[in-house]
């Protein structure tokens, strides 16, 4: 039997390497004919379907079967024959069955989505040939259809950091026609998560052949070499949809975050675009705090650079000056490690930057937040932290319509950025304009509300609505900054002088105290640090401050 359509080829090969030999008609449809309308690819595929099964006819146990909005090769009744590339020494081992690339020839000329499927495919096949050739004397693993490659190790390109798999979003509306809203908004999940930078995103040629609610996570997560998988599920709910999605730690199965989010019934971009990036955001802030709790397990032997940089996260988030110098540490002996390391030089970059934020850095401190910024920009020129994080030490120098600009390039890069919009806020309100500061305060906040520096954000935005007139909302912002951070000083100055300026005498006596207490050596000329583009705004807070201390004084 010999098959000479060459999208019969490639069909086949799709099944062969799909789990359990089954792909979806969608799937194949986008890899084969992505590059015709829906209609016609829905034609061809038929076409060729029927072409196939007259080919493969079988009156017993079909070969090729098709199910609904699925097709599915029967797998027991088919050898396999992907070639391995490389040859092995013939006294230790058994010569590969073949030395060719797999599907060597076989081109389809517009077919895009194909030929990233099969560039992929071929990375695989080569990380398990050099596996092979590594691994000793003895016999080679078995060649296996693509789909179940043995990525217990690390994938290829990964370097060893955590991957996350989006799989396929299930539409339980009971409408067919929603299928593909359904699988178009994991297919943008996917687009926001790879601009995370940090975090590794498994195609969705690969994790889409798993479907959500219908998987056993060790074995997705082993066969996709990711270590946590997303899954979603669309809903009916009246004239409107359900969104209910988890996050699945892959080694254990277990589910580490789920959320239900309420979609009208439209389904337009415009209405998913901010469900999306809160969804990008948390599971961002999810995954990562999971991984800082991973490698604080471990033991402090570890010194690999991942585990160096999450061990410095860790140790950052805990926000003591202990924690602080142990952080330097971690980061600085991955900096040796790894010098051109992207997520290293943004971390330490970001450890330095934080720092001055806390306590003021001496010149020398600040050229190195400047010089690693930078480096990390040049690494990676599209992660957003580092336009961020250079853009504080900007602001901090009074270069604050540079600051400006740096942080709106972050967030065009990463709109789910919470750093990004949490640090225009605070340019903005240096900049003397609080009114638009709140709005990028209130998105960072609404994007990760439980992120570990969310006082530093309630506290800008309690600074916007104290710098309006907005006393009560000042007040009741700044004391939730204070409850995440009660040594936070800019919190502690924003609650005194909404006090002091709203006529709440009662309270002013009490506030100067806790802020004695929590910032013994807080001085008021600190209030001068504060880079505001006019100094008035210095002599704003400073002058309520002395009201609050004159009046015990």
């Amino acid at each position: 039997m010999e098959v000479a359509s060459k999208k019969a080829i490639g069909l086949i090969a799709l099944l062969a390497t799909g789990r359990d030999g089954e792909r979806t008609r969608q799937f194949l449809q986008d890899k084969l004919w992505g590059s015709r309308e829906s209609t016609q690819a829905q034609t061809s595929l038929r076409r060729e379907l029927s072409n196939l099964r007259k080919l493969l006819a079988e009156e017993r146990d079909p070969l090729l079967i098709t199910e609904g909005a699925r097709v599915r090769l029967n797998l027991p009744r088919i050898d396999f024959d992907i070639p391995v590339p490389g040859a092995a020494n013939e006294n230790e081992r058994p010569p590969p069955r073949g030395v060719s690339e797999f599907l060597e020839g076989l081109d389809l000329p517009g077919e895009e989505g194909f030929e990233d499927w099969l560039r992929e495919q071929r990375t695989l096949i080569h990380a398990q040939a050099a596996s092979w050739e590594a691994g000793g004397v003895g016999e080679p693993a078995p060649v296996l259809p693509v789909g179940f490659i043995d990525l217990s190790q690390p994938a290829p390109g990964f370097e060893g950091r955590p991957a996350v798999a989006v799989l396929r979003f299930q539409n339980q509306t009971g409408d067919e026609a929603l299928d593909i809203p359904a699988e178009g908004i994991s297919e943008d999940l996917i687009d926001q998560l790879s601009r995370l930078r940090w975090l590794p995103v498994i195609a969705r040629s690969s994790s889409f052949n798993h479907l959500s609610g219908e998987i056993d996570a060790r074995s997705v997560g082993m066969s996709l070499g990711a270590r946590y998988l997303i899954e979603g599920r669309l809903r009916g709910a009246g004239t409107d949809f359900v969104l209910a999605v988890s996050a699945i730690d892959a080694e254990n199965a277990q589910v580490i975050w789920s959320e239900k989010f309420n979609l009208p019934g439209s389904l337009s971009n415009e209405s998913l675009a901010p469900v999306l990036s809160s969804l990008t955001a948390v599971l961002d802030a999810r995954i990562d705090h999971v991984e800082q709790s991973r490698a604080a397990a471990r033991p402090a032997t570890s010194r690999d650079v991942n585990s160096l940089i999450w061990r410095g996260r860790w140790h950052m988030n805990r926000m003591t000056r202990k924690d602080n110098a142990m952080a330097g540490e971690l980061l600085a002996e991955a900096l040796r490690l790894e010098p051109g390391n992207p997520e290293v030089l943004v971390q330490a970059a970001w450890r330095i930057g934080w720092n001055n934020w806390a306590e003021r850095l001496h010149p020398e401190e600040m050229r190195e937040w400047s010089r690693l910024a930078r480096e990390a920009m040049r690494a990676d020129p599209e992660d957003g932290r580092a336009y961020a994080i250079l853009g504080g030490y900007e602001m901090v120098v009074r270069n604050n319509a540079r600051a400006l600009a740096l942080y709106r390039r972050a967030i065009e890069l990463n709109p789910s950025l919470p750093l990004g919009h949490a640090l225009l806020g605070s340019g903005l309100n240096m900049a003397g304009r609080p009114e638009e500061a709140m709005v990028s305060l209130q998105t960072a906040l609404r994007l990760s509300p439980g992120d570990a520096f969310a006082f530093h954000t309630l506290g800008e935005l309690a600074t916007s609505y104290c710098m309006t007139g907005k006393w009560s909302d000042a007040l009741d912002v700044a004391e939730q900054s204070l409850i995440r951070r009660p040594a936070y000083w800019l919190a502690h100055i924003v609650k005194i002088n909404a006090l002091v300026r709203s006529g709440e005498e009662r309270g002013v006596s009490v506030a100067v105290l806790d802020l004695r207490r929590a910032c013994p050596g807080f001085e008021i000329g600190s209030i001068d640090w504060l880079p505001f583009e006019d100094g008035q705004w210095n002599s704003f807070f400073r002058e309520g401050l002395r009201r609050a201390l004159g009046d015990r004084t």
